[in-house]
């Protein structure tokens, strides 16, 4: 019975985070109160606070939730991508990228866009402790890349910053799902990413080319 009891817990936590996700992608942080949260989920208010000590509590809550399943999902997404030609760790973020890409294409019925976007929007002006969490969640997203360009900036005894290309690349798919939203046309996104691909192609390409000059 204990563990009957547990896991209706664990499923109705899972059930409050996942409609919370929603509610404050499509609504907002702000316009979302507890009410709705709690009618969305479909449990009581004890339910509610049993599991969370507030509004706050639950969006950061939210926010480590969203980023676990976005990283399962993309492990998912890339497993079922064609293996990269050759052993170029550049391939390697390329690939992960197309995950990314794969993801969003997958999701583009979903109204309320990247909620980790949504709520950076909504609460970097005024709330620090919400902006130090996001602003790792973008971190942790541009490390997905940033240890594949390290590798491939090595592998061609290269200068660059791989940490600021990773937050490029970050910022770009941002962006881009910001501007199909406004287009209604997903078809923007698949085209900044493979125009992002290839600008990251010439850039260390490019880079090669002036670091074999400078030891000529």
């Amino acid at each position: 019975m204990r563990e009957v009891k547990q896991s209706r817990a664990v499923e109705t936590r899972k059930k409050i985070l996942r409609e919370a996700a929603q509610l404050f992608a499509l609504k907002g942080f702000h316009d979302t109160k507890v009410g709705d949260l709690i009618e969305a989920a479909e449990v009581t208010s004890g339910a509610f606070f049993h599991h969370f000590k507030g509004k706050d509590d639950l969006a950061f809550a939210v926010v480590d939730h969203y980023m676990e399943q976005r990283c399962r999902t993309l492990d998912r997404i890339e497993k079922g991508l064609p293996e990269p030609d050759g052993l170029d760790p550049l391939e390697l973020a390329f690939r992960r990228l197309d995950a990314v890409c794969e993801m969003v294409v997958r999701r583009r019925n979903r109204k309320g866009g990247c909620l980790i976007g949504n709520l950076s929007t909504a609460l970097s002006d005024t709330r620090p402790e919400f902006r130090k969490r996001l602003g790792e969640c973008f971190e942790e997203m541009a490390a997905e890349f940033q240890i594949h360009l390290a590798e491939a900036a090595a592998d061609r005894d290269l200068d660059v910053d791989s940490r600021e290309i990773a937050r490029y690349i970050v910022s770009v798919i941002e962006g881009a799902i910001m501007l199909s939203r406004t287009k209604r046309d997903i078809g923007l996104v698949q085209q900044q990413i493979q125009r992002l691909k290839e600008d990251i192609r010439r850039s260390f390409q490019t880079e090669v080319v002036m670091s074999s000059t400078r030891k000529n």
